[in-house]
């Protein structure tokens, strides 16, 4: 177990992908004279989960929502503010939140729990061309299995786990939809992420979930 209270900011921490999302993101932030810093990039599960203890079980202010992060999937960075402003000055990081969406990247200030600094990617990212050209679509009502928009639901999705989610899950898998993560939906997930060469544990957090949609 490495030290959990490191943090690491270094962008080539990042799966290729991502790391040229965050530095096509920095540089169109720099344009725009958002003056921001990466603040951590990469999380060992060891990290992820002593800080998810963080206001639980350990002393201290609550710094996030959830113990499956892309973090620890490579995908993911937070971000700050450069001085004489605030740390986390609210309209810089709407700004760079509004660069993000341009470039299709995931911004955590959309979320119905708002991480306004945290910033991510899916693994089948692609940098829009022309730049100054992209389009914002409209949030979907409705998610359909295989859509490029299907946001990870913030927790792993296993065994027993019930929900539209499963759904989506067992839709894209093509198996009988019962909205019930069951036997079938177990062994159907191992044998997908056995496919796509990922840790065959028949539980769909972020790195399964990214790939699978």
């Amino acid at each position: 177990m490495g030290d959990v209270t490191k943090t690491c900011r270094d962008i080539n921490e990042l799966l290729p992908v991502a790391q040229k999302a965050c530095n096509l993101f920095l540089e169109e932030c720099k344009k725009n004279n958002i003056d921001i810093f990466v603040t951590e990039t990469y999380r060992s599960q060891d990290r992820q989960n002593y800080l998810y203890a963080q206001g639980r079980t350990r002393d201290g202010k609550v710094v996030t929502w959830t113990e499956s992060s892309n973090h620890t999937g490579r995908l993911a960075w937070d971000i700050a503010v450069n001085k004489p402003k605030d740390l986390y000055d609210e309209t810089t990081i709407n700004r760079a939140g509004e660069i993000a969406k341009k470039l299709g990247i995931t911004w955590g200030g959309n979320w119905t729990k708002p991480d306004t600094p945290h910033f991510e990617v899916r693994s089948n990212w692609t940098e829009p061309n022309p730049l100054n050209c992209v389009t914002i679509q409209p949030k979907p009502t409705t998610v359909v299995a295989g859509s490029p928009i299907v946001p990870y639901p913030g927790k792993p999705i296993k065994y027993g786990s019930k929900g539209k989610d499963v759904e989506r899950i067992q839709r894209a898998l093509k198996i009988p939809v019962t909205g019930v993560f069951d036997e079938l939906t177990s062994l159907s997930l191992k044998a997908y992420q056995k496919r796509k060469n990922l840790g065959i544990d028949g539980i769909c957090g972020p790195i399964t979930w990214n790939i699978l949609f």
